[in-house]
């Protein structure tokens, strides 16, 4: 019993520096960190799909394994957002991811349906942090995520056409190549500016 009273006397500490911050808002974060594991997952599966020997595509790989650590740091971002808030971070199971894919192409084009449905989820978030006057939350959501999925989903829309355009296992072999010198989905800074 007195465990139960150390962590809820605890609990109600952390809701002292709570100011607008509604519970609406809170649990749509919540969905959105879990979202973001279940991205992260999926990318994991994915890598680890293109590195079988009988696929070896090493620049997808890569590309793949990248995203899922950026789909992590997101999580993680959100994370800290919310015990800064005063918030309770709730993570739920993560589903089996799909363990493989016919070829890129077919990986490309879930990966863009996830980031689209990630966005999407974005705004959402957005959206409601207007509806509660959460200026915080709004400018949050606009300085850390919106313009990164936008990008991240052009590059994975130019990708998708370059690999329709290429359509034969020579055309794949010279993708990954290609995938292995690029900065990936999220170019840093640096790499926008020259």
């Amino acid at each position: 019993m007195a465990l139960l009273f150390g962590f809820f006397g605890r609990r109600h500490m952390s809701m002292i520096m709570r100011q607008n911050f509604a519970k609406s808002c809170e649990k749509k974060l919540n969905d959105q960190i879990n979202m973001e594991l279940k991205a992260c997952h999926q990318y994991l599966a994915m890598a680890y799909h293109y590195d079988r020997a009988d696929v070896s595509s090493p620049g997808v790989h890569r590309f793949f394994l990248q995203a899922s650590n950026e789909e992590r740091e997101h999580a993680e971002k959100i994370m800290k957002y919310m015990n800064k808030r005063g918030g309770l971070v709730r993570l739920s199971a993560v589903p089996e991811p799909i363990p493989c894919f016919a070829d890129t192409l077919a990986g490309l084009k879930h990966a863009l349906e996830m980031e689209l449905e990630v966005n999407q989820h974005l705004l959402d978030v957005h959206a409601l942090a207007g509806q509660e006057n959460d200026p915080n939350l709004c400018d949050f959501i606009e300085a850390n995520f919106l313009q990164e999925q936008v990008d991240g989903q052009k590059v994975l829309a130019d990708y998708i056409r370059q690999m329709e355009r290429a359509k034969d296992d020579l055309g794949e072999y010279l993708f990954d190549k290609y995938l292995s010198s690029t900065a990936g989905m999220h170019p840093s800074s640096d790499a926008k500016g020259h």
